[in-house]
C-alpha cells in the first residue's frame, strides 16, 4: 500500500514517464523512415508479411469502433486518426514495458528499495529503445508493431519470472495475444522453462504450460491467417507470413564495413554488463544466453541484420540476467564507496 505522504513522488514518477513515453514515440514516428507507412498498415493494405501483424490495427478497430482514418489538420505524427493512435499505442507500450522490467527486477531482488529497482529499469530501457531503435548507424526504421512487441516480450518475461499460479495460466494467453501482434512471440516463453529448471518445477506442469503456450501460438497464427482472407485481402496476402533473408541480405551485408561498426551496438551494449559479471553467472544465466544467441542466430536467418530493432527482446533478456543481480552489483558498488571513503578519511588523517 502507498502511503499518503509518498504519492507526490509517485505522481512525479508517473507524470515524468507518461511525458517522456510520449516524447519517445512521437519521435519514433517522425524521425524514423516508415517502412510500412500507417495509412497502408491500418487499412489492410501492406505487403506480406506485414499485413498479419495485425494487433495495433485491430485494437484501432476495436477501440475507435472504426477503421477509417481521418484528417485532424495538426502537424505530423497528430495530422491523422492513425497517427495519434500509434503515438497513444507506443506511449503506453513503453510505460507497459517500463513497469513490466520494473517489476522483473522487484521479483527478482524483493529487498532492494524501490527507488533502485525503478532507477535500474528506466534506466536500462531508456539504453535499450535509444540504441535499439534510433542509434542505428545504418538503417533506422519504423515499424507500427515494435514498441507493442517490446511490451509484449518483457510482460511474458515478467510471466516467466513469477512463480505465482496466476502466472501459469497468463502465459499461454500472453503468448496468444503477442503472436497477434508478431509471429515470433512464441519464442519468449522459452525463459518460463529455464527458471522452471532453476525451481525444479514439476516436469509435467512445466509441459502443460508450454504445450499450452504453442496452443495460443497456433490458435493465433489461425486466426490472423482466417482473418486476413476472409477479409479479401488477397492482394497483399501473397507472399509469406515471414521472411527469408540470410542469403539475400545478411550474408551480402557481411561485406559491409559499416555493419560490423553498426553490430557493435547489438542488445543496445547490454552484453558488456553481462561480461563485466561474467564470472557470477549460474546455469540459469547461461540458459538466458543461449536464447540470446538463439534469437540473434534466428533473426539473422529471418530478418535484415542491420535493424537492430530486431534484437530488442533479446536486450530485455540481458536485462534478465543483469537484474538477477542486481542485489549484488548494488552490495559491490556500496562496498567499494565505503571502502574509497575510509580510505580518503584515512588520508585526511595523516
Amino acid at each position: 500500500m502507498i502511503k499518503l505522504h509518498k504519492l507526490p513522488g509517485v505522481a512525479l514518477l508517473s507524470f515524468l514517464a507518461v511525458v517522456v513515453s510520449l516524447n519517445i514515440a512521437w519521435e519514433h514516428q517522425v524521425i524514423l523512415t516508415q517502412q510500412v507507412t500507417l495509412n497502408d498498415y491500418y487499412s489492410f493494405a501492406a505487403r506480406a508479411p506485414f499485413i498479419y501483424r495485425i494487433l495495433p490495427a485491430m485494437l484501432y478497430r476495436i477501440l475507435l469502433v472504426t477503421h477509417v482514418n481521418g484528417i485532424t489538420g495538426l502537424k505530423a505524427p497528430l495530422d491523422t486518426y492513425f497517427g495519434v493512435f500509434q503515438l497513444l499505442l507506443d506511449s503506453a507500450s513503453l510505460i507497459g514495458t517500463f513497469i513490466f522490467m520494473a517489476r522483473i527486477a522487484s521479483r527478482l531482488n524483493p529487498l532492494l528499495p524501490a527507488r533502485v529497482v525503478i532507477l535500474f529499469a528506466g534506466s536500462t530501457e531508456l539504453l535499450i529503445v535509444v540504441f535499439g531503435f534510433f542509434m542505428v548507424p545504418n538503417y533506422a526504421v519504423f515499424y507500427p508493431y515494435d514498441f507493442p512487441d517490446m511490451c509484449c516480450a518483457a510482460g511474458i518475461f515478467y510471466l516467466c519470472v513469477s512463480p505465482s499460479s496466476a502466472a501459469k495460466i497468463l502465459l499461454p494467453i500472453a503468448v496468444f495475444v503477442a503472436t497477434l501482434n508478431k509471429e515470433t512471440a512464441l519464442f519468449y516463453s522459452g525463459l518460463y522453462l529455464a527458471f522452471s529448471i532453476e525451481r525444479r518445477t514439476n516436469w509435467k506442469e512445466v509441459a502443460f504450460v508450454l504445450l499450452a503456450s504453442v496452443a495460443g501460438f497456433l490458435l493465433a497464427r489461425s486466426f490472423v491467417v482466417m482473418f486476413v482472407t476472409h477479409s479479401g485481402l488477397t492482394t497483399t496476402t501473397g507472399g509469406p507470413q515471414y521472411e527469408y533473408q540470410f542469403v539475400s541480405n545478411t550474408l551480402s551485408q557481411l561485406r559491409n564495413p559499416l555493419l560490423f561498426f553498426a553490430l557493435l551496438n547489438i542488445c543496445s551494449y547490454l552484453y558488456l554488463g553481462v561480461w563485466v559479471i561474467r564470472k557470477r553467472l549460474d546455469r540459469t544465466d547461461m540458459l538466458i544466453l543461449a536464447l540470446v544467441i538463439a534469437w540473434i542466430l534466428t533473426m539473422s536467418v529471418v530478418g535484415v541484420v542491420r535493424q537492430l530493432r530486431l534484437f530488442v527482446p533479446a536486450s530485455v533478456l540481458l536485462y534478465v540476467i543483469l537484474a538477477r543481480h542486481l542485489a549484488e552489483i548494488v552490495d559491490a558498488m556500496l562496498e567499494g564507496k565505503t571502502r574509497a571513503m575510509t580510505s580518503s578519511a584515512r588520508y585526511s588523517l595523516r
